[in-house]
């Protein structure tokens, strides 16, 4: 899982100029419509997302989650990594608010290795811009496996321009 990551956020990071780049920190939280297909409620997560623009409306996101579930026999890892695209609705975006979509796919994982089916997603959300550098994003994405919605996730965090 590390390694998906590290080559996800590596690859990224080298196929685009830095000057619009941006990292973030977010919790997120998942919650199902009533299908156990990931275990149920997984547990409040820490979400690391790399932003790499690839034009003035468009970004690639590829981000890891990582919570820990516990229970009486100890702790254990789980949450979503993939990749997803950011898509900037230009009508609802001002000076200092940005209005988004996002697509992608996701996969789960837990101690028990990664499931290979893959999960959709698509939301939406804001970036609030709250100093030069600094912003705020709150986001809300339905997943779905094939079709079929499965579940939502909130994701809320800060993100850091790193245009030089």
């Amino acid at each position: 899982m590390r390694r998906i990551a590290a080559a996800l956020f590596l690859a990224s990071a080298l196929t685009t100029p830095a000057k619009a780049q941006e990292v973030a920190a977010a919790l997120s939280i998942f919650g199902p419509f009533g299908i156990d297909d990931l275990d149920g409620e997984l547990p409040l997560s820490v979400e690391f997302r790399f932003t790499v623009p690839l034009s003035d409306s468009f970004a690639l996101e590829p981000f890891v989650a990582a919570g820990s579930h516990r229970n009486r026999r100890g702790a254990r890892p789980e949450g979503f990594y993939g990749a997803q695209i950011r898509q900037r609705i230009g009508r609802l975006t001002g000076k200092d608010v940005q209005v988004f979509a996002t697509y992608g796919a996701a996969a789960y994982y837990s101690r028990f290795g990664s499931r290979p089916p893959v999960i959709g997603q698509f939301g939406f959300g804001l970036r609030r811009r709250l100093t030069q550098h600094v912003a705020f994003r709150p986001e809300v994405q339905l997943l779905t496996f094939s079709v079929v919605p499965i579940g939502a996730r909130f994701v809320a965090g800060v993100s850091i321009d790193l245009g030089w």
